[in-house]
């Protein structure tokens, strides 16, 4: 396979376009959108028949079936690297429904199984109609992968929410690695070979309508110039979340401050400007309440690696890992524990979640302390916490990584008074002699923590998915706000859309309501699947 790299600084600071396939560009802006503006005396400097916005999963399967269909296409990404977060992901793909995977490996299913299965893990606050039709057509989302050329492993596993096997994940073939990028190479591959151009370095920001409200193309900055890109037949917002926009987590819940980074740092910035340029036309929101879930990492400020970064080298974790915590003690802002520790120990850690959250002091500091024997018991790799590097793996922050010979220099390190750290921990010591923890409950406590030197590392928190986005039905089709306001409900698929404005993946809310599990891949790409064809089948606009 052909290389396509950057190097981590280049990754930054180059630029560059995509024609039919190779990937550079600049540094992402923050998020800023101005009032949509109407057609009248503007100059298109390009016109495409559908204009995708956004290279992850459900833009890039968007263009293979809109091509597909006869549409001319164009994708633009505003990163310097194609992907999004979708290149970063650990890849598994819930597929139910009884794929031919899943009968291979014995597996019986349905999609009204897998249905209830998601349904019940997001508290049945999904949008029925949306989940039913995106369910429907996951066996049909699992062949079409197969017919890209993705090879499926024949190991189906059973993850969080579901009752019967379904989760997915690439075996060896023409790709790198067997993670998401896997499954995104392959869609990649077939826009290539479809000729769809693509450009990076191009950002949209604003949503251009007609006199009619229809949206006809976008208002984007390309290599430092602004443009005008018309579509006369679809705009397709793949454009992912709002996840690193502070501001916008803010509005929905007061605790998401700056002291979270978010999922695909350094390297993706889900800043939803799409999102908020679709609500300046008026379109409505689902699921908005229900804001993020969470991931959290020890001893680094970064959410994966990517060295260097292109879509040809897979990208890995960062920071150590901590498999059990039996012999961790965690302590927040003055060196005291808040929490018990088990609660960061099983998916999903939403006790812990709302434990760290809800800590009053800013900014949150909170680390995991064990003694020798309990590093020892994870097999922590002792030199990398000596010596901590954030350039080469596992990617240690410095300013994340404690190391000393007394409980008191080690507190010190971690900003905290070094007399509080030794005083929590002999009285947690206490609670092991006493095999009962009298703070909070903790079960299976270990050894004391005794044993020097002691180490600590400090907890980075990511806002990694969010639950809500823009609402749609199941065509793709974007809805109107006035939808959610009139005197009686209106069935989702008769609800007023924005005409000519389609979207799917981390944009849109609905799938999954209060709570998902892993593997929502599989959804945004058959939500994805279903909207091309509409799209292509739209009357074009003059």
């Amino acid at each position: 396979m052909k290389k396509e790299a950057v190097s981590r600084r280049n990754f930054l600071i180059s630029a560059g376009k995509v024609a039919g396939g190779a990937a550079v560009g600049t540094m992402l802006a923050g998020c800023t959108t101005s009032p949509a503006r109407t057609d009248a005396k503007i100059n298109w400097d390009r016109e495409t028949d559908v204009l995708i916005i956004g290279s992850g999963f459900a833009g890039m399967a968007a263009a293979v079936e809109a091509k597909k269909a006869g549409a001319d296409v164009l994708v633009i990404e505003k990163n310097t690297v194609l992907g999004g977060n979708s290149i970063q992901c650990a890849g598994n793909i819930q597929l139910g429904g009884g794929t031919s995977t899943q009968l291979a490996a014995g597996i019986q299913d349905t999609w009204q199984r897998f249905y209830n299965d998601i349904f019940a893990y997001g508290h049945h606050r999904a949008d029925p109609e949306l989940l039913r039709a995106v369910c429907q057509h996951i066996v049909p989302t699992h062949d079409w992968f197969i017919d890209l050329g993705l090879n499926f492993r024949r190991v189906v596993t059973k993850d969080e929410g579901m009752t019967v096997a379904c989760s997915h994940n690439a075996a060896p073939g023409d790709y790198p690695g067997s993670r998401g990028i896997s499954q995104w190479y392959v869609i990649y591959k077939k826009v290539k070979e479809q000729g769809t151009e693509i450009l990076t370095e191009c950002k949209a920001g604003e949503l251009i309508t007609n006199a009619d409200g229809a949206v006809i193309g976008a208002k984007v900055t390309y290599q430092g110039k602004p443009m005008y890109f018309k579509a006369r037949k679809a705009v397709f917002l793949g454009s992912g979340g709002w996840k690193s926009n502070v501001a916008m987590r803010l509005n929905w819940d007061p605790r998401l401050d700056e002291d979270l980074a978010a999922g695909g740092a350094p390297f993706v910035e889900t800043s939803g400007e799409m999102i908020n340029a679709a609500v300046d036309i008026g379109a409505g929101m689902r699921d908005m309440s229900f804001v993020c879930e969470f991931r959290f990492k020890w001893g680094t400020k970064i959410y994966s690696s990517w060295d260097p970064p292109s879509i040809e080298v897979v990208p890995g974790g960062a920071g150590v890992t901590i498999s059990a915590f039996n012999n961790i003690v965690l302590l927040k802002n003055g060196g005291v524990r808040f929490v018990d520790e088990n609660a960061a120990g099983a998916y999903p850690q939403i006790p812990f979640y709302n434990a760290f959250l809800n800590i009053n002091d800013k900014p949150r500091n909170v680390w995991a302390i064990t003694d020798a024997a309990g590093a020892a018991d994870l097999k922590w790799n002792l030199d990398h916490l000596r010596s901590p590097s954030e350039t080469a793996a596992p990617y240690l922050s410095p300013s994340c990584v404690a190391v000393a010979n007394t409980l008191e220099e080690l507190g010190a390190k971690m900003g905290f008074p070094g007399s509080a750290v030794a005083s929590e921990i002999a009285k947690y010591n206490g609670f092991v002699d006493a095999r009962n923890d009298a703070d909070f409950g903790k079960q299976n406590m270990g050894r004391k923590l005794a044993a020097a030197p002691y180490y600590a590392v400090k907890c980075q928190f990511f806002a990694h998915d969010q639950m809500g986005g823009l609402a749609v039905n199941t065509k793709g089709q974007i809805l109107k706000r006035s939808a959610a306001y009139g005197p009686a409900p209106i069935p989702l698929d008769q609800q007023e859309v924005i005409p000519h404005l389609y979207g799917a993946g981390e944009s849109v809310g609905g799938y999954v309501g209060e709570e998902r599990g892993h593997g929502k891949i599989g959804l945004y790409i058959a939500h994805a699947l279903l909207s091309a064809p509409h799209m292509a089948a739209e009357t074009p606009i003059a």
